[in-house]
């Protein structure tokens, strides 16, 4: 549905965008840390650090073809870099699994707090997706926030993502902690991404009942200032 000339982004079109980070941080990572492990005498640790390179490298070159500053970007390399380190002083490989969940914990907090805030962070990122960052429809896309119908739904999403990812966030160190690596590393992709997937088909279906909503509403005012259109010429 095209409204206003914005046009939501498809299920499909969202997914196939998570599709690099599912083979450089799932596909890739199991592959490589089973190859280094079976082929090498290399620790778990070593194994995890050469699994990790991958992920470093994609996220270099993302910032390099931005060519502008990324803080989410830079923050990434800054946790894969800190997990590094964190895991050969500690002599914990496990610390380097945690890397993914200190990002989206951070950032389940990040949405939480925004509520506190005038617009809540998924304010921003719903217009980026829906507007694609055009000057002409970010101002329409901005307009909507005066309907109340709208702001709520940008609120419940906040919550939503925000409630997913805090909760994501002891189970998948509980996971760390109970299950080898190489079984972590083969499950863990199925159930963390089968999650943000299928809350992203919520959100997305969240926000066509709205729209459906909000037409209908938009519809019966049309109706009710047309009827009372004609009762004043009525009357005259």
């Amino acid at each position: 549905m095209v409204q206003n000339g914005i046009r939501p982004p498809s299920f499909l079109a969202m997914v196939r965008g998570l599709l690099p980070n599912i083979m450089v941080d799932g596909v890739l990572v199991f592959v490589i840390y089973q190859l280094v492990k079976n082929f090498t005498s290399a620790s778990d640790i070593v194994a995890l650090i050469i699994s990790a390179i991958p992920a470093l490298i994609f996220t270099i070159v993302v910032l390099l073809l931005q060519r502008q500053v990324d803080f989410i970007g830079v923050f990434v390399l800054i946790v894969i870099a800190f997990s590094i380190l964190l895991s050969l002083i500690t002599a914990d490989p496990k610390l380097l699994l945690i890397r993914e969940s200190m990002l989206s914990v951070l950032f389940g907090i990040v949405c939480l707090v925004s509520l506190l805030f005038p617009k809540p962070i998924w304010f921003y990122i719903i217009r980026y997706f829906t507007t694609g960052n055009k000057p002409d429809q970010i101002a329409v896309f901005n307009t909507a926030w005066q309907y109340p119908i709208f702001r709520t739904y940008i609120r419940n999403v906040t919550i939503f993502w925000g409630l997913i990812y805090v909760i994501e966030f002891p189970l998948r160190v509980a996971m760390i902690y109970t299950l080898p690596i190489a079984q972590f590393l083969a499950i863990s992709p199925i159930i963390f991404y089968g999650i943000t997937i299928a809350a992203i088909a919520y959100t997305l279906a969240y926000g066509r009942r709205v729209r459906q909503r909000a037409d209908e509403m938009r519809r019966r005012q049309q109706e009710t200032e047309v009827g009372e259109s004609k009762i004043t010429e009525t009357k005259l």
